[in-house]
């Protein structure tokens, strides 16, 4: 994988084990198949472990070992992190913050008491913004994790690109795109460059992660699109415009809800929208060309397959 450069010599890595949770996800999987493809020792931590170590595939699976966790049963999670030198802590995917946050606080007291040398966690772009349903988690998850006592490193993805073909799915058929986040920008990630980037901090040789120590580092595509940028790439491969329908937070709530979506998770798009309304996730930042020397992805591709 791009940056492997940085990484620690094969001997090095025989004695550092990364622990990735998260195993059987997107994110996860993907960052466990880098590391063992790589060389490294992985552990790969998850409810079920039979899906993340068939998720291994061809990437050197006799590196990966699966092991149960569940960040619901603290008690068991000290255990299961034993012998882990670098760890990996992917966001829950929980709605409701107050679960979401004990389930991260969980995971990194249970760190600390396995004696884990580096936790990397992944949270949001400015999530330090205005509390928003999604960032109070992650806001909370990162002040524990400064205060826990060990070497720490927050990576604050940006939205993943693959939600640009659900966003944009209904405008498929109808030739509208409706949406409450104004004229706001977005500077949609691709999961795999956040697993490449998380495997790198991960991976990086002593000196290296050293440097990355203590750092919140922002994960971003190479550029900030709005609903405007997301139309005219769909009408461009539909061969057809595409009418974007700015509408109000109440409003665009009700459509969701009647659509048949949660109404938690209408909310939290709702928030989502806002935010993005407000011009916090518009910022374009450098580190995946950095970290795995290699471009960011744009999100074409993304719009394709919601074509």
């Amino acid at each position: 994988m791009a940056g492997e450069a940085t990484f620690v010599s094969r001997a090095e890595r025989d004695q550092v084990i990364v622990g990735v949770t998260g195993a059987s996800g997107g994110l996860g999987g993907r960052t466990v198949r880098m590391l063992a493809g790589a060389g490294h020792r992985v552990v790969a931590l998850t409810r079920d472990p039979g899906a993340a170590l068939a998720g291994a595939g061809r990437a050197a699976p006799e590196r990966v070992e699966a092991r149960r966790v569940d960040f619901d049963e603290p008690a068991g999670l000290p255990a299961a992190l034993a012998g882990i030198d670098r760890l990996l802590i992917v966001s829950t995917d929980a709605w409701e913050p107050a679960r979401r946050i004990a389930q991260h606080r969980a995971a990194i007291d249970a760190a600390v008491a396995a004696g884990v040398g580096h936790v990397v966690y992944t949270s949001l772009v400015a999530c330090d913004g205005p509390p928003e349903l999604l960032n109070s988690a992650h806001r909370a998850t990162e002040e524990h994790l400064r205060g826990c006592g060990l070497p720490w490193t927050i990576l604050r993805n940006a939205i993943y690109a693959s939600g640009v073909a659900e966003l944009l799915a209904p405008a498929v058929s109808t030739g509208r795109h409706v949406t409450n986040a104004g004229d706001g920008a977005v500077a949609y990630v691709a999961r795999d460059d956040c697993a490449a980037v998380a495997a790198a901090v991960l991976a990086a040789g002593p000196g290296p992660a050293r440097g990355l120590a203590g750092r919140t580092l922002d994960v971003t595509g190479p550029e900030a699109l709005t609903a405007d940028h997301l139309a005219g790439l769909l009408g461009a491969r539909l061969g057809r415009p595409v009418e974007v329908v700015h509408v109000d937070d109440d409003a665009y709530r009700d459509r969701l809800v009647g659509a048949g979506t949660p109404a938690p998770v209408a909310a939290a798009l709702v928030a989502l929208g806002r935010a993005v309304r407000s011009g916090r996730y518009g910022r374009v930042s450098t580190t995946v060309p950095e970290l795995t020397g290699g471009p960011a992805r744009r999100v074409d591709a993304s719009v394709a397959v919601a074509s």
